[in-house]
């Protein structure tokens, strides 16, 4: 069974011959990888990962960022005055090199899941132009021009989404951190209002072509997030981080209801527990949220630093011993 299929059936609750899975790390570890096994994709190349996370090339412009802890942060809005964002100048979709590095994905990996990774409007507003610290003010004292340049950047991100979808993505993977260790960052309201329903345009799209959605949030997922999530009509959310959410308790509601693409702890049992632990915790959250009928695609958000290389062996070595 090759990853493509393996990734589908898994998002549509049917059983695949084992879990499919993809990982993330630091970036800098990942860059250590990288030099190390010799291929941007060592994740496939040498692990047999089964997911490929693309992205179109759409340069949204940012204020001035810093370097920090393998991350960048924003250090200074891109503009003070929201009377200047009429004058901002957003790329263009229509350009062929926002589509290259998709292009080169499908066409060197056409067995796997290539799947586009794609932000909504509230996270380039916030994230790389205004910055979080001032962006829920602005939704109070400059509510319609906040809702004017999200709407320009979703009409170019619906664009970008119609051609990756005409061009043979797996799924599209919309992303939105919306929730934060203790609970929603907004309302329900607003995150419908300022994130999801612009997501809801590009996830159309992928509904036109038959392509399945998936949606990832940091953060703690409650009862409310899930009903939104439902809402919107995605086929799975990420990461469902176990230490900040109950697995078990997740599975006891949404089991067969929603996939999941991670369920792997990179906070606190991969990066710090013995090898014997990680065996342990990936054979857990397989029984909780794969048997008996899928549904789990293994993945992990950011794994630390110092994730050590025999607990990252023993993580990989335990997911392709989840079978059906």
């Amino acid at each position: 069974m090759d990853s493509k299929t393996r990734f589908l059936m898994a998002l549509r609750h049917q059983k695949p011959d084992r879990v499919p899975f993809n990982f993330w790390m630091d970036r800098r570890l990942m860059d250590k990888y990288e030099k190390e096994i010799g291929h941007r994709h060592w994740r496939v190349k040498h692990y047999g990962a089964d997911v490929i996370e693309t992205f179109a090339r759409l340069d949204f412009p940012s204020g001035k960022m810093v370097e920090h802890t393998g991350t960048e942060w924003l250090e200074e809005p891109l503009f003070k005055n929201w009377s200047d964002a009429e004058d901002i100048v957003l790329p263009d979709p229509s350009l062929p090199e926002v589509y290259a590095l998709i292009e080169q994905d499908l066409r060197e990996f056409p067995d796997k899941a290539v799947i586009l990774d794609m932000p909504t409007a509230w996270g380039i507003i916030a994230g790389q132009m205004r910055g979080y610290e001032n962006v829920y003010m602005d939704l109070y004292e400059y509510e319609e021009p906040f809702k004017q340049l999200g709407r320009r950047i979703t009409d170019i991100q619906v664009r970008a989404v119609e051609k990756a979808c005409q061009m043979g993505i797996t799924a599209l993977y919309l992303m939105e951190d919306v929730a934060t260790s203790q609970g929603l960052s907004m309302s329900p309201q607003m995150i419908w209002e300022h994130s999801f329903d612009y997501a809801r345009r590009m996830k159309e799209v992928a509904d036109s072509f038959g392509i399945p959605t998936m949606f990832h949030c940091c953060g703690k997922i409650t009862d409310d997030l899930m009903d939104l999530f439902f809402r919107l009509g995605v086929d799975a959310i990420n990461p469902l981080q176990p230490s900040v959410n109950d697995t078990k308790e997740y599975a006891e509601k949404y089991f067969g209801k929603m996939a999941v693409y991670g369920a792997m702890d990179n906070s606190f049992i991969i990066p710090q527990g013995s090898p014997a632990q990680v065996h342990a915790h990936i054979v857990q959250q397989f029984e909780l949220l794969g048997k008996p009928d899928g549904g789990l695609i293994f993945s992990s958000h950011d794994l630390d630093i110092k994730t050590p290389r025999e607990n990252v062996e023993a993580m990989i070595s335990s997911i392709k011993e989840c079978k059906y």
